[in-house]
C-alpha cells in the first residue's frame, strides 16, 4: 500500500465523475452540519458550485455564519481509495441556469433530465472559492 497526492489534471479527471460530494458548514453550539450534495468543478477557474434549496439549513448556517465551508470527495474501489478534500469560502447566489443543467447532465440519466428542469427543487448556490485543497491516492 502506498499514498500518492493527485496532480492537477488527475484531480480535474476525478471532479469531472458523477460523484456525491459531503458539505460541511458549521453549526455553531452543535457539530458541524455535515450533508451529500452534488457539485460542479470548474477547473479552469479553480472554483466549486453546488446546488441548495435557499429555506435549507446548509443556506441559513451560511448566511449566519461566516462563509466557510468544505467539500469531501472520495471514492474507494476494493483497497484503492481517492479523495480530494476542500476548504473554501463560498457566496450564497441566485441559481444559475448554467449550473443547473452542467448538474442534470452529469447526475442524471437523460430520461430523468427533462422533469427535473421542470421543477428543480433547487433556487440557490453556493459559489465557493477554495483556500485549500488535499487530495489522496492510497492503495
Amino acid at each position: 500500500m502506498g499514498f500518492r497526492t493527485m496532480d492537477d489534471d488527475e484531480a480535474a479527471e476525478f471532479l469531472a465523475q458523477p460523484l456525491v460530494a459531503v458539505l460541511a458548514i458549521d453549526d455553531p453550539g452543535w457539530s458541524p452540519h455535515v450533508t451529500p450534495v452534488w457539485f460542479h468543478h470548474l477547473p479552469g477557474e479553480n472554483r466549486f458550485q453546488v446546488m441548495t434549496p435557499a429555506k435549507s439549513k446548509k443556506a441559513r448556517l451560511h448566511r449566519e455564519g461566516s462563509g466557510e465551508l468544505s467539500l469531501s470527495v472520495q471514492t474507494a474501489d476494493g483497497p484503492t481509495a481517492k479523495y480530494l478534500n476542500m476548504q473554501g469560502v463560498a457566496r450564497l447566489l441566485p441559481l444559475s441556469p448554467d449550473l443547473l443543467n452542467a448538474m442534470v447532465e452529469k447526475y442524471l440519466p437523460e430520461e430523468f433530465r427533462a422533469a427535473y428542469l421542470a421543477d428543480p427543487p433547487e433556487d440557490s448556490m453556493f459559489d465557493i472559492t477554495p483556500r485549500r485543497i488535499t487530495t489522496g491516492v492510497i492503495g
